[in-house]
């Protein structure tokens, strides 16, 4: 059956002026439910660097994608990191540079990306239970700008989401700051070291 029979097309209008874009601006509390900001990567696209760009190369990816967050694919496209705006742009490029004796254009990715094997998670069948406020003190607790979330699926673990500590700080007209005393002696110590 032609699909023609079935469906009808909808009528068209001509823009005389430019549109505006929409403002978002989601309004949440700490009791509201935790998916309601969680960003879906089954219904959004994922932005992803290669290990081997460039750290201004990924800035300017990010800046295009409007994103402060990229996922780093290794040679044969696997996942094998993450990097942020603040990790291109604060000291771990300096400190890795200083110590591998180069000048910080000679960097990729790779040198200051968040390796998988370093990656914080939580399962999305909490996450279906849990609320704002929840993710926020998570957040909080272990010091984390971004939140990844992860499903079982067939056996194998599958990226689901991420919450962004911006988007809910924006939502909840809140600041989450890292838990300085959650903080192990190690990472004290390699803080130190710098």
């Amino acid at each position: 059956m032609p699909l023609t029979s079935r469906f009808k097309p909808l009528a068209l209008s001509s823009m005389t002026t430019a549109p505006e874009l929409p403002k978002v601006q989601r309004m949440a509390l700490p009791h509201d439910a935790a998916m309601s900001l969680l960003t879906d990567l089954h219904h959004s696209a994922c932005v992803v660097a290669q290990q081997h760009d460039g750290l201004d190369e990924t800035l300017h990816l990010m800046l295009r994608a409007g994103v402060r967050m990229v996922f780093v694919a290794g040679v044969n496209g696997e996942l094998v990191g993450m990097v942020t705006a603040e990790d291109i742009q604060g000291e771990r490029p300096v400190v890795r540079a200083s110590s591998h004796m180069v000048v910080r254009r000679e960097l990729t990715v790779a040198d200051v990306m968040v390796p998988v094997t370093q990656w914080d998670t939580v399962d999305l069948a909490a996450v279906r239970t849990a609320r704002l406020g929840d993710i926020a003190e998570t957040m909080h607790e272990h010091g984390l700008r971004y939140l990844l979330v992860t499903q079982k699926k067939h056996g194998k673990t599958v990226l689901r989401g991420l919450f962004s500590a911006s988007r809910l700080e924006m939502a909840m007209n809140t600041t989450i700051e890292p838990d300085l005393h959650s903080r192990s002696f190690a990472e004290l110590e390699m803080v130190l070291a710098h």
